[in-house]
C-alpha cells in the first residue's frame, strides 16, 4: 500500500494528445479537445503533453506544435503544458546542435508551454547533454525520456546512470517502458536506482502490452517516482498506456463526484475511438512485449483486421533479433507481402 505522503507528492502528466496521436495521425476534433481541456481542469493533473514539436506539418496538427497552435487548441487550460521532441530529429540534422534544436522548436517559447520532453534511446543518453543544455538555455524545463530502457544490459544501464549524472540540465528523468515489457519488479529496481544515483526527479511512462501499465505505474510511484504518465481511456501507441480514469482516482484520491464526469468523458470521446482503433492488451501485444518487439508492428498488422492474433504472433516470430526493436516500414511491407503470397 502507498502512504498518504506518497500519494500527495505524485504529479500526474496526461499525454493523451501526444501518445493517442499515434492512432489519429495527431488530429483531434475541436469539440473533443475543448471537452478534454474542460475535464482536465477539474482534475489534479499537473501537466498536459499537447503533442510533438518539430515534425512536418503534414504529420498532423498536434505533431508540429507552436505557441500559437497551442493557444488556439488549449485555450483556458489550467495545468502546465509541455511538448515532446524526438532526439532523432536533432541528431539527424546536419546543423550544429544549437541550430538543430532551434529548428525543431521553431515557434516555441517558454510561456504556456513550460516544458520540453526529449525522447531519446537510452544508448544516446550521453549525446543528449548538449540538447538538454540548449533547451534549458532557451528557458524550458527539460524532461528526458529514456526509451527502450528495459532492453539495456546491466553494463549499459550502469553507463546510462553515469551519463545522466553528467547532464545538469535535466529536471525530470523518465523511465519509458517502450515495449510494455517491464515487470513490476524491474520497474521498482529501475526507479530506485535512478532515484538513488541521479539528481533529477524520476518519472514513469508505462505501456500496456502485458496488461501491467496500471500496476507498474503504481509500483513506480511507491518506489519514489514523482511523475506518472497516463492517457484518457489508455489511448496510446500499440497497446496504449495507463488509463487516466483508472490511475487518477488512486494516486490523487479523486472524489467520486469528479470521477463520474471523467468516466463520462472517456465514454463519450474515447470508447468510440477504442472501438475503431482497437488498442489495449491482447495476445499479440503481450507476445511483442515479452519479446521486446516494437509495438508498431502489432499496431500496423492489426489495422486491416484480416489477421488473427495467432497470425500476428506467427509474423512477429519471423522477425530477427536485430529487427525486433526498431520499426521498419520496409520490413512491414515484406511481412505483408509474404502473407499475400
Amino acid at each position: 500500500m502507498m502512504s498518504t505522503n506518497e500519494v500527495s507528492t505524485t504529479k500526474i502528466l496526461d499525454c493523451t494528445l501526444r501518445d493517442g496521436g499515434y492512432y489519429t495521425g495527431w488530429e483531434f476534433s475541436a469539440e473533443m479537445v475543448s471537452d478534454y481541456v474542460g475535464i482536465i481542469n477539474t482534475l489534479p493533473v499537473r501537466m498536459v503533453e499537447l503533442g510533438f514539436a518539430g515534425k512536418p506539418d503534414a504529420s498532423g496538427y498536434f505533431a508540429s506544435l507552436t505557441n500559437s497552435k497551442a493557444q488556439q487548441a488549449i485555450d483556458g487550460l489550467v495545468a502546465e503544458a509541455c511538448v515532446m521532441i524526438d532526439a532523432k530529429d536533432v541528431f539527424g540534422s546536419a546543423m550544429p546542435i544549437a541550430d538543430a534544436v532551434s529548428s525543431v522548436t521553431d515557434g516555441l517559447e517558454p510561456g504556456e508551454i513550460t516544458t520540453v520532453r526529449l525522447a531519446a534511446h537510452y544508448k544516446t543518453t550521453g549525446a543528449c547533454k548538449d540538447i538538454c543544455a540548449e533547451l534549458s538555455r532557451k528557458g524550458f524545463r527539460v524532461f528526458l525520456n529514456l526509451m527502450q530502457i528495459d532492453a539495456a544490459t546491466p553494463a549499459e544501464f550502469e553507463a546510462c546512470i553515469r551519463e545522466v549524472q553528467q547532464i545538469t540540465t535535466i529536471d525530470v528523468l523518465y523511465i519509458a517502458d517502450s515495449f510494455g515489457s517491464m515487470t513490476p519488479k524491474r520497474v521498482r529496481e529501475f526507479v530506485a536506482r535512478f532515484k538513488d544515483q541521479s539528481a533529477p526527479e524520476v518519472g514513469f511512462h508505462g505501456h500496456d502490452n502485458r496488461g501491467w501499465a496500471l500496476a507498474n505505474s503504481m509500483i513506480a510511484a511507491s518506489a519514489g517516482a514523482t511523475w506518472i504518465d497516463c492517457t484518457m481511456g489508455g489511448m496510446g501507441r500499440g497497446a496504449g498506456n495507463a488509463a487516466s480514469e483508472r490511475i487518477i482516482p488512486i494516486l490523487a484520491e479523486l472524489e467520486a463526484s469528479k470521477e463520474q464526469p471523467l468516466l463520462n468523458h472517456v465514454i463519450r470521446h474515447f470508447d468510440p475511438l477504442r472501438e475503431r482503433y482497437r488498442w489495449g492488451c491482447s495476445a499479440a501485444y503481450q507476445f511483442a512485449g515479452s519479446n521486446l518487439i516494437h509495438p508498431s508492428y502489432v499496431q500496423a498488422l492489426r489495422e486491416s483486421g484480416e489477421l488473427s492474433e495467432a497470425g500476428i504472433i506467427a509474423c512477429l516470430s519471423d522477425l530477427g533479433r536485430d529487427e525486433r526493436m526498431s520499426f521498419s516500414d520496409e520490413k512491414l511491407r515484406t511481412m505483408k507481402a509474404q502473407l499475400i503470397n
